[in-house]
């Protein structure tokens, strides 16, 4: 990252004049001041604001990135953000990246400038899918304190709060096995994502199951519709809400009985399974515990440095309604 200090040795003058450049103060001369302007432009400079504010005392403010504001997970998340930043004296500054690799990047830079004490990110699904975490990376280049929810890279080391993802799908095939479930199909539009790699192999560690992937909503119906219709299924794993809403469309739209012919459970604590009929059985995320242990552990990093890398997982629970 290019410094003052490499502005100035470069134009051989002193820090002070190219910080009064960059300041636009009077004290410097107009050709002198473009000099530097046009170097600081041409080398991607931007300022620290990070030491300024140190130096000043915190901002007590944390930056907060998630993917999707209109999953109700997120919300829950937030919540639980919101309510223990309150406690510690923080505020917050949310950011959301609509799964998009840009707007993610463009967050973190804007938050990398010395607003913020220290970022919780989700990453976005479109970062993953492209393996991009060099926008990450750079964080830790600059010093400044984050910590992953939900979502994380795999073999990337660093602060993160998650769900028992991979205990989670298997412990939920042991319940199917356990009540008699014999042909089970697990479905998912995760792909992309880590965290839905871990389900997959955790529903596929112990049983026999057949998979459907898909990104597509319209796809995933299909596919669903095909299998009950020309296979006997009778258990159904979402590894996403979305998917399991869907699942139980499907079912119910070919009159087939729930949960007597086909039993259904998804991963959620969104609001669509909350007011889905039947109500489905689910997996439950435990997201407002995401959010509080995400903050507490990201105030550990800001008000204690040089802290080892933590992963903090918070356990979900099986919650069988009527499905």
């Amino acid at each position: 990252m290019i410094t003052l200090k490499d502005l100035a040795n470069e134009l051989k003058v002193s820090v002070s004049t190219v910080s009064k450049a960059l300041s636009d103060s009077h004290e410097i001369s107009k050709e002198t001041k473009e000099k530097i302007l046009n170097l600081a432009k041409e080398r991607n400079y931007t300022p620290n604001n990070t030491a300024v504010n140190l130096r000043r005392k915190q901002t007590k403010t944390i930056g907060v990135v998630i993917p999707n504001i209109f999953n109700h997970f997120y919300t829950k998340i937030l919540s639980g953000i919101e309510s223990e930043a309150r406690k510690k004296g923080y505020k917050t500054i949310i950011s959301i990246s609509n799964e998009t690799f840009s707007s993610e990047e463009e967050s973190l830079l804007y938050f990398s400038n010395g607003s913020v004490d220290g970022i919780l990110l989700a990453p976005s699904e479109e970062s993953e899918k492209l393996n991009k975490a060099d926008h990450i990376l750079e964080l830790k280049n600059k010093e400044i304190p984050f910590v992953l929810f939900d979502r994380y890279f795999e073999n990337f080391t660093t602060d993160k709060v998650t769900i028992d993802d991979f205990d989670a799908a298997k412990n939920a095939i042991i319940h199917f096995k356990e009540s008699g479930r014999k042909n089970i199909l697990v479905i998912s539009m995760l792909k992309n994502l880590w965290i839905g790699k871990l389900r997959k192999e955790g529903a596929l560690s112990i049983h026999k199951v057949q998979l459907i992937e898909t990104e597509s909503e319209v796809e995933m119906a299909k596919e669903i519709e095909k299998k009950l219709k020309t296979q006997k299924i009778d258990a159904i794993l979402a590894l996403d809400e979305l998917s399991g809403i869907i699942s139980l469309n499907a079912v119910r739209e070919l009159k087939l009985k729930i949960p007597e012919e086909v039993s259904i459970i998804s991963f959620s604590q969104g609001i669509l399974s909350k007011y889905s009929y039947p109500k489905l059985s689910t997996i439950n995320q435990n997201a407002q515990n995401i959010g509080i242990e995400a903050l507490k552990l990201l105030i550990n990093k800001i008000e204690n440095k040089n802290l080892e890398s933590v992963t903090k997982i918070i356990k979900s629970s099986l919650e069988i309604n009527n499905t």
